[in-house]
């Protein structure tokens, strides 16, 4: 029998919990001004990083938000999510669509960010390097990255007898394959008719610094790391709510 995709990501996950260390499978999920269809993997600006793992006996969320659209502040929201990465020292990233949005953006943001602190330093001389930029480059570079859109589309269609098909995270969330999971499901807080809108809600849910816009993102992370225990086997303590 051939070893296949999914197999592959179960072998990492099951290395990682035999060793103890499912608390440094992070959760992670990326908020961005998207305006219009155009804006996808442009360098958009990042609004809001959040990021979810095992801790003790429930989850451990964490939101950061940019305080306002400049260049200084959002260096400083990438060095705020670095500093909570640095001691968990990732060993997974998941996320939904993570491979397709999150993890190249945050690529190209760690290649602005190199950019921006060499042009910093007369020609011919080294910048220095904050801790921070190499706790984001570690957790971008050697984490496995796990991408979990595929085997939870794979899930639903076992469960329902189908072909395999890609879903929003919305639909799965909302799927009778996971009712019984104590998923948060605020994916409606940032609801839009097509993705284009949903860009501009959740831009204007950050703009007026909306509450909704952080329990939007701490649903999304939370919501992607219970999915992956629950596919995987996980066994975890009880599950409080987080708020």
């Amino acid at each position: 029998m051939e070893f296949d995709y999914n197999e592959f990501a179960a072998s990492a996950v099951e290395a990682v919990r035999a060793h103890s260390a499912w608390h440094r499978a992070v959760s992670i999920d990326l908020e961005t001004k998207i305006e219009k269809k155009t804006d996808f993997l442009t360098g958009e600006r990042l609004l809001a990083i959040g990021l979810a793992r095992r801790a003790g006996t429930g989850v451990e969320v964490k939101t950061f938000t940019l305080k306002d659209e400049s260049d200084e502040a959002e260096v400083e929201l990438l060095y705020e999510a670095a500093r909570w990465l640095a001691p968990v020292r990732p060993l997974i990233l998941l996320g939904y669509n993570i491979a397709g949005y999150d993890y190249p953006l945050l690529n190209m943001k760690l290649k602005w960010h190199d950019d921006l602190l060499r042009a910093s330093v007369p020609d011919g001389e080294r910048p220095v390097f904050p801790r921070e930029y190499w706790a984001l480059k570690d957790a971008l570079t050697r984490s496995y990255v796990l991408d979990m859109m595929h085997p939870l589309r794979y899930a639903i269609a076992e469960h329902d007898k189908t072909t395999a098909k890609y879903k929003s995270l919305s639909d799965v969330v909302s799927h009778a394959r996971f009712e019984k999971v104590a998923l948060m499901r605020r994916k409606q807080l940032a609801a839009g008719t097509d993705q284009e809108n949903k860009g501009k809600v959740i831009y204007d849910l950050w703009r007026t610094h909306n509450p909704d816009f952080e329990r939007y993102l701490e649903g999304d992370v939370h919501d992607v790391l219970l999915l992956a225990e629950e596919l995987f086997g996980i066994t975890s303590p009880a599950r409080p709510s987080l708020r």
